[in-house]
């Protein structure tokens, strides 16, 4: 069966679960997602026993040529329009829409309209990949991996971090991604000890930190990698501190496989990290989820009670952060599996 076709099947399925009688799309992401259509402006009705796609006119043929398992419907005016009508003609009683992935507009547009909120049903199939689109997983990771060991060796002293950010870009873009995933972060020094430092145009110095935390979009699909290093001769204090990240991702990788709740991913990182007396400087949660977007289900935190299932791609990304010094961050994506886990972004 198509992968698309048994998207649909499982959410109807799921449909069937909840007790609803069809749920309402409006984001192109979730759209794609189950029909492998990826243009704006569309709308999907998904029911126990049907699928249609509302779309603007000159689309449909497009879409028939492609599609068969989910039926085209030209929408004279907007698409989430003409979806809303068709709710309203099929009588459908327990109609739904997912709140978490509609804009305000249309989220209270079918609010008023009678439908009820219904969070997680396509981010649910979302998690679990399958088929070609762990390949095409994989695809994005490689690029993201790969691009390391081609822009180090460009870092040297007097570049900017906007200058690092752009060339990442660049080479990301040659072999194949479409953009990046995310604002990349290249931080300098102090600057590598901000989680979510804003790139800048900051100039390398001799012997300091240099973090780059980046991704790509291959066909739709995200990748997330950090690497950090010493540019010049690391410090002690550098040394413990990457030791003891390292140390602890390398724990985090090896409690990753299905049937692990997140949260024990988070803690087999965090535990270490506290031993060695840093505890106090890793200031995030261990990783998220990854696929069509960056931050996905399930996180990986102290608190995330989930249980992993082969299949899941996740981040794993200790950090510690000595403000005004430098920050440390070691990161991959990882395909979980029934024994462990695929590291998707090793380097060399």
């Amino acid at each position: 069966m198509n992968i698309h076709a048994k998207r649909i099947k499982d959410l109807q399925y799921m449909l069937k679960q909840h007790r609803l009688d069809g749920l309402l799309l409006g984001r192109t992401l979730e759209i794609g997602f189950l029909t492998g259509f990826h243009l704006d402006d569309c709308a999907m009705l998904v029911t126990r026993t049907g699928a249609w796609v509302f779309m603007p006119k000159m689309f449909v043929e497009q879409f028939r040529s492609k599609i068969t398992f989910a039926e085209a419907v030209s929408a004279d005016g907007a698409a989430e329009t003409a979806a809303l009508a068709r709710v309203k003609e099929l009588k459908l009683k327990h109609a739904a829409f997912e709140p978490e992935s509609e804009t305000y507009t249309r989220g209270t547009a079918w609010r008023k309209a009678g439908l009820q909120e219904k969070g997680g049903l396509t981010g649910a199939l979302r998690a679990v990949k399958e088929g070609a689109e762990i390949e095409t997983l994989r695809k994005s990771c490689r690029i993201a991996a790969k691009a390391f060991g081609l822009v180090k060796p460009h870092i040297k002293t007097g570049c900017t971090e906007l200058s690092v950010y752009r060339r990442l870009e660049d080479v990301m873009q040659a072999m194949g991604a479409k953009g990046p995933s995310f604002n990349l972060i290249v931080g300098f020094g102090p600057n590598s000890a901000m989680p979510h430092h804003e790139t800048s145009e900051r100039r390398l110095k001799n012997n300091e930190a240099v973090l780059l935390d980046y991704g790509c979009v291959y066909d739709h699909y995200c990748s997330d990698i950090t690497r950090t290093f010493f540019h010049g001769k690391p410090t002690e204090e550098f040394r413990k501190v990457y030791s003891t990240v390292a140390a602890a991702q390398k724990a985090g990788l090896a409690a990753v496989r299905a049937g692990v709740k997140a949260r024990d991913v988070d803690a087999a990182c965090r535990n270490l990290i506290s031993d060695a007396g840093y505890g106090q400087y890793f200031i995030h949660g261990t990783g998220h989820g990854v696929g069509l977007e960056i931050h996905e289900f399930p996180r990986v935190n102290t608190k995330f009670e989930a249980v992993l299932r082969a299949g899941m791609a996740i981040t794993v990304e200790p950090g510690i952060y000595l403000h005004g010094k430098f920050g440390v961050r070691i990161e991959d994506s990882v395909l979980v599996t029934r024994t462990g886990c695929e590291i998707l972004t090793k380097t060399a």
